[in-house]
């Protein structure tokens, strides 16, 4: 059947049995995923988490000329507001669902919200994006979406999202980039190519996305980049591309396998460009498939001279790093420390599924005993790991990088960090040298008690996670 036919996509868990929850080496995760759909566990505590909505929310705001309505209570639009605030973009408004709504439905306010958003800013597209409470109280929004599509002679795009299907927020872009093809690519099942190439960018960081696209035209590429910056247009030229390549394979996943499957758009499948080695393979990739393998050669000779001169003589050679990040990233700054001559003793990542057995091969034979965590915002686990370990440095882009901080160990955060490309070495190795130099906030911080007590850091750090009884 195919993919864009039903209402929004499938979780993480049912595509790629995706684990929120595990923890051992990377020999018995290599091991697990080896022998067959991985056993299945849960946590018996567990702290707060980001969910698909706020997902959805993010990668939305990065849509040019669009606008989105939030149905639901105002509580859920709260991250609409972070999500402006930290980039500067995006226009929404939230319907405002009350007690009486949950109950009745609130067709009509959605209607009045709709129309009222497109009479204030024009937009060429609206985007409606629904909520757990929608979820459970089934509006029907898309009786809203034929209606008024016609009436206002609009884009109307509803977004499935519900909160509660999937354990992995990361959901919630598949479900808004199923919305956005399904609606925006035009006619499937014949592919007319044109000389374009996508560059599939989810959420990433604006210099990281630069970057990419810096090396790619310096390759004589013409490219179209979705969905970070994206118009309309962007999504029915995507559908005609000759090659989609991606900055980051867990992200994007749904959108190459929807552009191979329903568009005929081949995809690249090229490890995240991290580090002076995975730049050079993710190039190598890109040449292979378009006939510019000698092209893509002498661009990473050229580049990588600038690297190391730039670099000097920095190296972490004697330190010992210990890395929280979603898993393409963590994989790919695990070869870049390594590089830089650093020595990694332990990864948290947000999850693990089907597309990272090729990584966890690689890795488990030169490191078949280092720890792997799997874990979305639980600081508690992570703090205990930490304290066993005791590395020298900690390089994360979690929320709770504080508590972290509280041990005394020297934190590095990559939320805003360019990691990415030839560039992305130099910038995260002033990063790291600064934070290696400058130890005095880490000190200072370590003087903050941690919210845990004593008791529960006695506890093995996995202490909460079972195998799942069915």
């Amino acid at each position: 059947m195919s993919l864009l036919k039903t209402k929004a996509a499938r979780t993480r868990e049912k595509q790629l049995d995706s684990l929120n929850a595990w923890q051992g080496t990377l020999f018995s995760a290599l091991t697990e995923f080896s022998e067959g759909q991985p056993e299945k566990r849960i946590r018996t505590f567990s702290q707060s988490t980001e969910d698909d909505l706020l997902y959805a929310l993010r990668l939305l705001a990065g849509i040019k000329n669009s606008v989105v309505v939030i149905h639901a209570p105002r509580g859920c639009a709260a991250s609409a507001l972070f999500h402006q605030a930290g980039s500067g973009r995006g226009r929404w408004i939230v319907t405002n669902l009350d007690d009486r709504d949950t109950i009745m439905g609130a067709d009509v306010k959605l209607r009045k919200a709709v129309k009222e958003v497109n009479q204030r800013y024009k937009p060429e597209l609206l985007f409606i994006v629904s909520s757990p409470v929608v979820a459970i109280n089934n509006d029907d929004i898309q009786s809203v979406v034929e209606e008024l599509h016609e009436e206002l002679e609009l884009d109307i795009i509803p977004v499935y999202v519900t909160g509660f299907a999937s354990h992995h927020a990361v959901t919630g872009y598949d479900t808004t980039l199923h919305s956005l093809l399904k609606y925006l690519g035009g006619k499937r099942g014949v592919h007319q190519q044109d000389n374009s190439v996508n560059l599939l960018s989810v959420a990433e960081n604006p210099h990281d996305r630069h970057e990419a696209e810096r090396l790619l035209l310096a390759l004589g590429l013409e490219l179209n980049t979705l969905p970070d910056g994206a118009s309309k247009n962007s999504f029915l030229r995507a559908a005609r591309a000759r090659l989609s390549v991606s900055l980051d394979q867990d992200a994007a996943h749904y959108l190459a396998l929807c552009l191979r499957d329903e568009y005929g758009v081949p995809f690249a499948a090229v490890s995240r460009p991290a580090g002076i080695g995975a730049t050079r393979c993710w190039l190598a990739g890109i040449g292979s498939a378009l006939g510019l393998e000698e092209e893509a050669q002498r661009l990473h000779e050229l580049e990588s001279e600038k690297v190391r001169h730039s670099l000097g003589d920095f190296t972490l050679k004697g330190i010992r790093v210990y890395l929280a990040l979603a898993p393409s990233t963590a994989f790919g700054i695990l070869e870049l420390v390594e590089e830089l001559g650093g020595e990694v003793i332990g990864i948290t990542v947000s999850r693990l599924d089907q597309l990272h057995t090729g990584a966890l091969e690689e890795l488990s034979g030169r490191h078949p005993s280092l720890l792997i965590h799997v874990a979305d915002g639980q600081p508690f686990e992570e703090v205990n790991i930490l304290k066993r370990l005791c590395p020298d440095l900690y390089l994360g882009d979690s929320l709770h990088l504080a508590q972290v901080g509280r041990l005394g160990i020297p934190v590095v955060s990559l939320r805003d960090t360019s990691v990415l490309g030839y560039r992305g070495v130099t910038a995260l190795a002033r990063r790291l040298s600064t934070a290696l130099l400058n130890r005095s906030f880490g000190e200072a911080l370590s003087r903050t008690p941690l919210p845990y007590k004593d008791g529960w850091l006695r506890r093995s750090p996995n202490w909460h996670i079972k195998k799942e009884v069915k």
